[in-house]
């Protein structure tokens, strides 16, 4: 409004002077214009008249004086009082003072009476009456001097009136440069003024919104602007302030979130070990064959259950880890299992029953598996607060399907669906309906990375009423199809695949040893977890040496030089990654050897650790069995690669 109005006085102030000018000038330049063109127009008319009858009256003395007319003489003076008596023709909207017209009218009079004198002495001439020729003669001298007079009295009339008009003009033209000065001294005053306002109403603002934003941009949320007054600038300027707070707010929160995931790290590793040392008692308690079957049913369900608290502290310690993207071929059907992994918690509590269809033969996509992941738990989340606000029965729906050329993966409920109002800015940032519960960042977040991806997620009207969300990506481009690889050496020698439980067959130990005269040191500070692994791969045919701590460790590796060194990342003292470290500098092709166990392995991609395979890091609770496999294939690889 503030810039209308500028561009409006600036328009007035610029369109004013034209018209001022137009009608303070040309007035009185018209009307001195209309008078001269009048007063030209009829000085013409009376030069013509005046002329005709001065050579009439010079032919009629000149036929007096001779003793007989010359009849040409006659038709020439005949023709010149035609011209001489034609009246006057004024137009009656000639701009001329009544006093002029008065005196044209006397002056038409007067040569009206010459011209009729001279007619009639034309006339006896022409008949031969010349008699009183000398008289009459004298009697149109005497017109001739009243003409005359007339005359003299008209141009003087005439021309005062022409200089009053050139008065006028002249004045006005003095006044218009008055009237510009002081036009031009008041639009200086304006543009002083209009500076002011925009000073104050616009430019003051923005810098002020400027500054602001550059404060927020240096990492600083607590700043707030003025709002000044109710127009554009203060409603941005209220809009930024509130968007601050919402940033402020949403900061504290993500810091939350990040001491959060930092805490969970490293409760994982303290959480995993305890398990790890669960499932490994539990394991070398099952491989016992003297085990009866109560206690062996109680062994197992402690294993399911520690595998069960270790997958989904595992997959939430992915998710909250997650760093930087890594894009990989993804089947989205494993997506949706880790997903539904990390929430399955909440259906039992919420009553909430899961159905849905996931296609068999879903082609892969191109995608970082835990950010796809992190989308598909927003949605399963969304929908699991949704469902919370309904009374049962709560269904919750997620289907994978491919068409044409892309995968989809819908999660749909059945609850109170999403108002109308809320839909057009669902996916904007900061948009929320759970109140402060929420960020307002779970659905733009999720689909800024389905479009990273390439594809997207949109909402879709369901055809039961609640919500459905769904998520599409393009296939991954067709690869070649891979060579067949030799087959990893076997885990369980060939008829020997023992039970389910992880007990060998007949329950008998190196007698199916498929780590024979393999040399194992584990450096590992929690006993608990130690002793059960050593326990299980001596069973397994290998030589077992044990180190509390990294220092330990080094020192029993300058004694002897094991095949496989199975080491923890966190241990006092010395920890797993200044092992390998000072192993890299001082003994590589012990540094080789090494096999990590940790429950983060977000510590190896810290700045400053050496890099490590991430094929080489076990992460616990690992296995026994799974254990027993990959140091069998690690010592094949190092064969393979020597021979």
């Amino acid at each position: 409004m503030t810039l209308l109005l500028v561009v409006l006085s600036a328009g007035v102030y610029a369109g004013a002077l034209p018209l001022y000018l137009l009608f303070r000038v040309s007035r009185p330049a018209l009307a001195l214009g209309a008078a001269t063109e009048a007063t030209t127009s009829l000085n013409a008319q009376l030069m013509r008249r005046d002329s005709a009858l001065h050579q009439t009256v010079r032919i009629v003395h000149a036929l007096a004086r001779a003793a007989s007319p010359r009849v040409d003489s006659l038709a020439l003076a005949r023709r010149l009082l035609v011209a001489g008596r034609e009246p006057l023709h004024t137009p009656p909207d000639a701009l001329m003072p009544p006093t002029l017209r008065v005196e044209l009218t006397r002056i038409d009079d007067a040569l009206s009476s010459l011209g009729g004198a001279l007619a009639e002495i034309v006339d006896r001439l022409q008949h031969g009456q010349r008699a009183d020729v000398a008289a009459r003669l004298v009697a149109i001298d005497r017109l001739v001097e009243v003409a005359q007079e007339r005359r003299i009295d008209g141009n003087r009339v005439a021309r005062a009136y022409l200089i009053e008009r050139q008065g006028a003009l002249r004045s006005a033209a003095s006044g218009v440069r008055r009237d510009t000065v002081v036009w031009l001294v008041s639009g200086v005053a304006l543009v002083l003024a209009l500076v002011a306002v925009m000073r104050r109403r616009v430019w003051r603002p923005l810098r002020e919104l400027e500054g602001g934003l550059a404060q927020v941009a240096d990492g600083d949320l607590t700043v707030q602007v003025p709002t000044g007054g109710a127009d554009e600038l203060g409603r941005l300027a209220a809009h930024f302030n509130a968007m601050t707070h919402v940033l402020r707010d949403r900061a504290e929160e993500q810091g939350r979130f990040a001491a959060a995931g930092e805490l969970l790290a490293g409760v994982a590793h303290e959480v995993n070990n305890p398990l790890m040392a669960i499932a490994a008692h539990a394991e070398n308690r099952l491989a016992d064959p003297s085990l009866t079957e109560e206690p062996r049913s109680e062994m197992a369900q402690i294993l399911r259950q520690a595998r069960r608290a270790a997958k989904l502290l595992g997959g939430l310690l992915r998710f909250v880890r997650a760093t930087e993207r890594e894009v990989t071929l993804v089947n989205l059907n494993d997506v949706v299992r880790g997903a539904l992994d990390l929430v399955s918690y909440r259906f039992g509590v919420d009553e909430i029953t899961v159905g849905g269809r996931l296609d068999p033969n879903l082609p892969v996509v191109e995608g970082d598996a835990i950010k796809l992941e992190q989308v598909v738990v927003n949605l399963l989340a969304n929908a699991i607060d949704a469902l919370r606000r309904v009374k049962p029965p709560r269904q919750l729906s997620v289907d994978t399907w491919a068409a044409d050329a892309s995968v989809h993966v819908a999660v749909g409920d059945n609850g109170e669906g999403v108002a109308p109002e809320i839909a057009p800015r669902l996916f904007r940032p900061f948009a929320t309906t759970k109140g402060h519960r929420g960020t307002g960042l779970g659905l733009y977040i999720s689909r800024q990375i389905a479009r990273e991806a390439g594809g997207d997620l949109v909402l879709v009207p369901p055809p039961g009423g609640g919500a459905r969300f769904s998520l599409s990506l393009p296939l991954a481009p067709a690869a070649p199809a891979p060579v067949a690889a030799p087959p990893a050496p076997a885990v369980v020698p060939a008829g020997a695949a023992g039970r389910a439980d992880g007990t060998p067959p007949g329950g008998r130990g190196p007698a199916g040893a498929t780590l024979a005269g393999v040399r194992v040191l584990i450096v590992e500070d929690e006993e608990g977890v130690r002793r059960p692994m050593a326990r299980f791969l001596t069973r397994r045919g290998a030589e077992v040496e044990e180190a509390v701590d990294g220092v330990d460790g080094l020192g029993r590796l300058r004694a002897q030089a094991p095949d496989v060194i199975l080491v923890d990342l966190r241990m006092p003292r010395m920890g797993g990654i200044e092992l390998y470290a000072e192993l890299e500098q001082e003994r590589p092709e012990l540094a080789a050897r090494v096999l990590f166990l940790s429950g983060d392995v977000s510590q190896l991609a810290e700045p400053g650790n050496t890099p490590v395979p991430r094929e080489r890091v076990l992460v616990k609770p690992v296995e026994l069995a799974e254990l027993e496999r990959r140091i069998a294939a690690f010592v094949q690889e190092r064969k393979a690669s020597r021979g």
